[in-house]
Order: structure tokens, then C-alpha cells, then sequence
């Protein structure tokens, strides 16, 4: 059985890791012709407040990662930037969003050399379920139509108030992408009930480890969600899971 761990960090702790993940999210987006949507975007690796998760292999190191970048008075968010010359609704849209506290999922991306296992939806799952650390009520995501599955599987809804219901022709002529919203990411009254006991399981007990089967091949999963600086107290929890490590080491 594949075993992996999925870690979150601030790239700003250890810019070698984020790098890293930006290397590889380039050789992905490459494969597939879209690579410049990166080009002058990086700003987010010197943003203390963006967190990365990241999914290593036992074997096969790094193999996939998503970023939770939340919204800044002084910067637009990269869905903003990203539609702003397509729909100028959407600064109205991202202005009232970010004053009750939101963040866009954005960045995710897996290496093909370990494709077809359902780190998608293992990695959106895991950076939702942090909104409680980050202190957000609501979040959004721009994300192309062959992803638009995933993002619903974490209770995003298309942001109907731009673009046609929420598309775009973006970023090349072949692809759609769509805009999205979590409208409660405290309820996640929104999302599926199995995907919304997955998120409250991992809010709940940020680190522990568990059997995945996302697509339908099953995957031992470590999840180390706890962020440094969230001031909650998950003092017993990480007992337990410590103790339990240690059994099984």
C-alpha cells in the first residue's frame, strides 16, 4: 500500500520546500500548454499569511500541493487578477467576500508520475479544513472544468454573480474555468455530508492518519494540519496521535 503524509506550512519557514512545490506545479502546467499563467505570481512565497500543503510519497517525494492564499487589502487575490480583464464584477464580488474573512484555494496540482490516485481530492479536502485556523467564513477558488469535481466535493458552488454563472473561456481557448464559493466554511453546509464529516474529522484532529480511497485505491494517509500560530488548543490530540505513531512505528 502507498503511504504518503500531507503537511501544511507557511513558505515563508521553508522557502526550499515551497520552491519546490512551485517547480513541480510548473512541470505540470507545462505538460498541459499553460505554464505562463504562472508568470509574475510568485509574490505569495514572501506573504507570511499563505499556507501550503503539500503531499510527499514514501518513495516518490513530493506529488502534489494546493495553496490557501487569504485575501489582502493591499493585493488581489490571483482569481481577481486572473478575471478582472473578463468581468470587472468581480472586484465588487472579492471586496465584499473579503471583509467577512476569506481566502482562495489556488495552486493544486499533481505530478503525473503518481496520477490517478485522488490527491486532488485529499489535498482540497485538507485545505478547507482549515478555515477554522485561519479564522474564515468563506472561500473561493477559480478552477478549470476538469477540476470543477473536486471543488464541489469540499461544498464550493459556482459564483453566479460573474462571467456566465460563474465561467470563463480562461486560460487558454480549450479550457473553462469556473468561479467558485464556499458561502459558510463553518458549517460547510454545502458540501456533500461523506466530504463534509472528512473536513470536520481533519478540523477536529488535524493530526492523525488514516486509510484513503479516494479512487478507490487505498492510501495510507498522515495528515500533520495543525498550524503553528492558530491558537488552538490540540494539546491532547496530538498526544494521541503521537502515542499511536510511536505503537506502530
Amino acid at each position: 500500500m502507498d503511504e504518503l503524509w500531507i503537511r501544511v506550512f507557511r513558505p515563508v519557514d521553508d522557502p526550499v520546500t515551497a520552491v519546490e512545490y512551485l517547480h513541480e506545479h510548473q512541470k505540470v502546467l507545462e505538460d498541459i500548454g499553460v505554464s505562463p499563467v504562472l508568470a509574475g505570481q510568485n509574490h505569495w512565497m514572501e506573504d507570511p499569511s499563505v499556507q501550503l500543503l503539500v503531499a510527499f510519497h514514501t518513495k516518490l517525494g513530493m506529488v502534489a500541493g494546493i495553496r490557501v492564499q487569504p485575501s489582502h487589502p493591499e493585493r488581489p487575490l490571483p482569481m481577481e487578477t486572473a478575471i478582472i480583464g473578463m468581468d470587472s464584477g468581480i472586484h465588487d464580488a472579492m471586496r465584499f467576500l473579503s471583509v467577512r474573512g476569506t481566502a482562495e484555494i489556488c495552486g493544486l496540482w499533481n505530478a503525473h508520475r503518481f496520477a490517478g490516485k485522488g490527491l486532488p481530492n485529499l489535498l482540497s479536502l485538507a485545505a478547507v479544513s482549515l478555515a477554522n485556523q485561519l479564522n474564515l467564513n468563506t472561500m473561493v477558488c477559480f478552477v478549470a472544468h476538469y477540476t470543477v469535481r473536486h471543488a464541489r466535493k469540499t461544498g464550493f458552488v459556482p459564483l453566479e454573480s460573474v462571467g456566465m454563472k460563474g465561467e470563463f473561456i480562461y486560460p487558454i481557448p480549450t479550457i473553462r474555468s469556473t468561479a467558485m464559493l464556499i458561502p459558510d466554511t463553518i458549517s460547510l453546509a454545502s458540501a456533500p455530508s461523506v466530504y463534509r464529516s472528512s473536513m470536520l474529522s481533519l478540523r477536529t484532529r488535524p493530526l492523525q492518519t488514516r486509510l484513503e480511497s479516494p479512487s478507490g485505491i487505498d492510501l495510507n494517509v498522515r495528515y500533520m494540519l495543525q498550524l503553528e500560530a492558530s491558537g488552538s488548543d490540540l494539546t491532547v490530540y496530538g498526544d494521541i496521535y503521537s502515542e499511536r505513531f510511536r505503537q506502530t512505528a
